[in-house]
């Protein structure tokens, strides 16, 4: 069993895991397992993850028995973990050497849940996102400061929670708000520790077309009333104007 876990869904990613990979290779911190779900690619992914890992006894790559989106992907993982601290890793995305050790020596001190500094690579800039100080449940629906890729739980207190398999976007922003909803507050560690792959035309590239779904998330998931549903679209949508507005 080790202390962390990370989780990554993979989906024809082909050209980016191998750094991804090294990136997890180089982690300063070593009591970690990296369980890999491979969402049915259909380029040579599996093959390519398959290769890379095969050395690792801490590494382990598992496939969905058809292609269901990330969030089936990343509840395979969780179903699979062992860590008592748990993180997520896109399959085009990097960590630093030293993000474990110092999230997990963060959420040692400031837990249960804890999210960090990420740079925003982009086709024709790099920036950075410092996340705020601490985040209530109601703090982070006006606006989501909680990347999968730097944002790490303990699931011994928080529990078991899974990512919602019944929408096409904003599962993650769920995913965090039903753990916050308990009543806990996300603190922020103000290091930048990852570097979060922008690629153009990919799924949340484009975010007038994330809108509709981020009102289904207010109004259907959290039956919010049509008022008040569009009250904290407006807010989500001001603050990610601000928080995206260098990323070109």
């Amino acid at each position: 069993m080790s202390l962390a876990s990370i989780i990554t869904p993979a989906y024809n990613c082909e050209k980016w895991f191998k750094e991804t990979f090294e990136s997890v290779l180089k982690q300063s911190f070593k009591d970690f397992e990296w369980i890999i779900v491979d969402d049915c690619s259909t380029d040579k992914s599996f093959e390519i993850i398959s290769k890379l890992i095969k050395d690792y006894s801490n590494f382990k790559l598992l496939q969905c028995e058809k292609n269901s989106g990330s969030a089936v992907a990343r509840n395979i993982g969780l179903k699979n973990a062992s860590g008592k601290y748990v993180t997520f890793l896109d399959s085009d995305d990097l960590l630093d050497p030293n993000y474990l050790e110092e999230q997990v020596k963060f959420i040692k001190d400031d837990g249960p849940i804890i999210t960090a500094g990420y740079r925003r690579m982009a086709e024709n800039t790099t920036t950075n996102f410092i996340p705020r100080k601490s985040i209530t449940y109601k703090q982070l629906l006006t606006g989501n400061d909680c990347s999968c890729l730097t944002t790490m739980y303990d699931r011994e207190v928080v529990g078991d929670i899974l990512f919602p398999e019944d929408l096409q976007r904003h599962e993650d922003f769920i995913f965090w708000l039903n753990i916050l909803n308990k009543g806990y507050i996300v603190k922020g560690n103000d290091k930048i520790l990852a570097t979060y792959r922008i690629i153009s035309g990919s799924k949340n590239s484009n975010k007038a077309k994330l809108l509709k779904p981020l009102f289904n998330v207010y109004h259907k998931a959290l039956k919010f009333n049509l008022i008040k549903s569009c009250w904290y679209l407006l807010k989500y949508v001001l603050y990610s104007r601000k928080k995206y507005r260098n990323v070109k």
